[in-house]
């Protein structure tokens, strides 16, 4: 074996006069290597942070459908109690994999509004009609040129 895996490091004692002087300043020590090795402390099982009471939102109700401060507290406890039954938490580590639900054909498309080349083509021939005609009058003084009189 080689002394390469022995090696470690012993850190020496403090001077007295450093020791004398940290404690006149108040000088704390800062983080070890140990200290930074054990667990952080598990953060609460809020899921939301912004739900600490000085983080809400200021509710003011102005007219009589708004809703108060009781009835969003109550509309967020049962959002939470729906959301536990629904998704189990999975152990910490696993990843779990689900299939997305299902879409109906309605869903699908409800957003979507789509029309044909031929719907597009015999609205822009109707229109230009109509339109051609109050625009004849309006620029009679106007010079035109026509796209059937080219001169070569």
């Amino acid at each position: 074996m080689s002394k390469k895996n022995q090696v470690s490091y012993v850190k020496p004692a403090e001077p007295a006069f450093l020791s004398r002087f940290k404690e006149r300043v108040g000088f704390r020590e800062g983080p070890t290597v140990e200290t930074k090795r054990e667990q952080l402390p598990a953060p609460d099982d809020d899921d939301d942070a912004s739900d600490k009471e000085d983080e809400q939102p200021q509710v003011i109700v102005l007219k009589k459908g708004d809703l108060t401060a009781e009835e969003v507290m109550k509309i967020k406890n049962e959002m939470k109690e729906v959301s536990k039954t629904t998704d189990p938490e999975p152990e910490e580590g696993k990843i779990v994999f689900r299939k997305p639900s299902k879409r109906l054909s309605e869903e699908k498309y409800s957003g979507l509004t789509a029309t044909s080349s031929k719907k597009k083509k015999e609205t822009k021939r109707i229109s230009p009609a109509s339109q051609n005609t109050s625009k004849q009058v309006k620029n009679s003084s106007l010079l035109s040129f026509d796209e059937e009189e080219t001169d070569d």
